[in-house]
């Protein structure tokens, strides 16, 4: 009985190699909890930069008294995603997604213009969210209504957004790009 189990395992991995296609092998619910793991700690990372940079943008170098609010919350938001994409590309293909189909063609061009479309969406979507800014009314937190020189409906709609684009982000990236073995 061992010996037809094993047989027939050999068999399996002997079919898959003469078929020239690799044998399927299931993400265990162990890897999966720790692929998300790696995926929520290394967007937390890109994060933290997407909004530094954003902040420095809509604060400092292009704030609304500058060019608008449209145009400041616009053009904070999208340099924020470039720097926050750049890091999440790097940090995603060598740390986060281990067990993918094809490891050649995750790291090529084509790859990336993926990864970076998913991105765009994403980023449109938080764009689109960002501009609803303006239309909630200010509010106050801990005795005051700015938290680091910007309102807290900004942060509220940054933090949203951010939620909902992590969660799109991962299941466009690991459905078209890091399809799993």
């Amino acid at each position: 009985m061992e010996e037809n189990r094993e047989n027939s395992t050999n068999q399996e991995n002997v079919e898959g190699v003469g078929n020239a296609q690799p044998t399927e092998i299931k993400q265990t619910k162990k890897e999966l909890f720790w692929e998300i793991f790696r995926f929520l700690l290394v967007g937390g990372t890109a994060t933290v930069i997407d909004w530094a940079v954003a902040y420095l943008f809509q604060a400092w170098l292009l704030p609304p008294t500058l060019v608008g609010d449209a145009a400041s919350l616009f053009f904070s938001t999208a340099f924020g995603f470039c720097v926050g994409l750049v890091v999440n590309w790097l940090l995603s293909i060598s740390f986060v997604f281990r067990k993918v189909k094809d490891e050649a063609s995750v790291r090529t061009g084509k790859s990336f213009l993926t990864f970076t479309l998913i991105g765009v969406i994403g980023l449109v979507i938080s764009i689109l969210g960002m501009q609803i800014v303006p239309f909630i009314p200010e509010f106050s937190l801990f005795g005051t209504p700015t938290f680091l020189g910007l309102a807290w409906s900004w942060w509220l709609m940054k933090g949203l957004m951010t939620g909902i684009v992590l969660m799109w982000n991962y299941i466009g990236r690991k459905l078209f790009i890091f399809k799993t073995k």
